[in-house]
């Protein structure tokens, strides 16, 4: 059996959980219900780690570790980020997303590193595609909420970093190069719903695609990062 139908008949099984539990914290997200988001949200993170569990015996302790620092840094993001959602008060909500960024910084960079040990090195003319992208939500940062450029700005540069390096990877694509630019537009698409769509109905799509390309873009690089090392 190929190589790519091991990969395919290994994560059938979760799949369906996964995007189950994707689907309905989508749903949650895109209606703006707090207790629903609340239960949901975590449920795709926990079908992943469970995923990625299974196959640590065959992986090396230090990949080990970073896969379970990008889960664990996405966890407490996603938790920070639900948080900033709900939450009406502008320095609480400042503080939040600072917060908020700072961890999936981190999960950016375990992400980062396990592609590193891998072997690969991100193209210049790939991480300055990405950051030039990224510019334009800092354009609407520095309109809107200026002071929380320092930390969004190099939480920018840890997922441009990330996304250039998945484009680069050899191995397994396109699954990694998808799932880097996934993640790069959903975080895009969360300070424009933010700060440029006033209309509800807009910003619950504009909320339902950066859910649904969030999970697309964990299942993505998670399941291809969590295959053993070659």
């Amino acid at each position: 059996m190929s190589r790519a139908r091991v990969r395919l008949a290994q994560t059938a099984g979760p799949a369906v959980p996964y995007l189950a539990a994707s689907a309905a914290a989508t749903v949650a997200g895109a209606l703006h219900r707090r207790r629903a988001a609340e239960i949901t949200k975590p449920l795709p993170l926990v079908v992943l780690a469970v995923q990625a569990a299974r196959g640590a015996p065959r992986r090396s302790a230090v990949h080990n570790a970073l896969l379970a620092g990008a889960l664990a840094f996405s966890f407490a993001g996603d938790r920070a980020m639900l948080l900033e959602e709900f939450t009406d008060e502008p320095s609480a909500k400042d503080r939040r997303l600072q917060v908020g960024a700072s961890l999936f910084a981190g999960a950016q960079l375990c992400l980062t590193g396990m592609m590193f040990r891998r072997g690969t090195r991100p193209r210049p003319a790939g991480v300055l595609a990405r950051t030039a992208i990224l510019a334009e939500s800092a354009t609407v940062m520095a309109r809107h909420r200026p002071r929380l450029l320092p930390v969004l700005g190099g939480y920018g540069n840890t997922l441009a970093l990330m996304s250039a390096s998945a484009g680069a990877s050899e191995q397994p694509q396109p699954h990694l190069r998808m799932g880097g630019w996934l993640f790069l537009a959903s975080d895009l698409t969360i300070i424009n719903r933010r700060h440029l769509i006033h209309d509800e109905r807009l910003a619950a799509v504009a909320e339902a695609w950066v859910l649904a390309s969030y999970f697309a873009a964990q299942w993505l690089l998670v399941t291809s990062l969590s295959e053993p090392e070659r």
